[in-house]
């Protein structure tokens, strides 16, 4: 490296601006769908999307609380938003309380579908702002070949 080499401080890629809409702490209401966990039940909880210093990455953490087959779940996690220069989309990687890190299962990658976020992994996630400010999550599983059953639907209420 040469003595006279200045560094330059990187700029995170402009496309993560796209992502603004999920800054905030927000509650979350809804319900989970009957199906392979159960019959429905209701899910509660709260979830907050910080940048993280520097600007390249969106922290997502959560705490939620739902039952599935008479049982009291609560799942609380991290998640890592990113841009992926490969694909022009974005990348997250999970860390939660239902199991520990997957390198093929704790992954999603997706994009923009209109004004909704969709990410793809071991469930699908579709994130839609709506008119009023809060933001409808919908999960989704995998129940065959590019066919998939929805698992739960909640809304995010900003708080803060």
């Amino acid at each position: 490296m040469s003595e006279n080499t200045e560094f330059e401080m990187p700029t995170p890629n402009p496309a993560l601006k796209r992502l603004d809409f999920l800054v905030g702490t927000w509650d979350l209401k809804g319900s989970t769908v009957e199906g392979p966990m159960g019959p429905a039940t209701e899910i509660t909880g709260e979830e907050t999307f910080a940048w993280m210093e520097g600007g390249f990455f969106l922290v997502h953490r959560w705490t939620s609380t739902f039952e599935v087959a008479g049982t009291a779940v609560v799942d609380s996690g991290y998640e890592m938003f990113d841009h992926d220069p490969a694909t022009g989309g974005f990348r997250t990687h999970f860390f939660n309380s239902l199991g520990p890190y997957d390198d093929a299962g704790s992954k999603y990658h997706g994009g923009f579908t209109g004004d909704s976020l969709i990410v793809t992994g071991p469930a699908r996630i579709s994130r839609t702002p709506n008119a009023d400010g809060s933001i409808t999550v919908d999960s989704d599983v995998p129940v065959g070949d590019d066919t998939w059953a929805p698992m739960m639907t909640y809304t995010l209420t900003k708080t803060a």
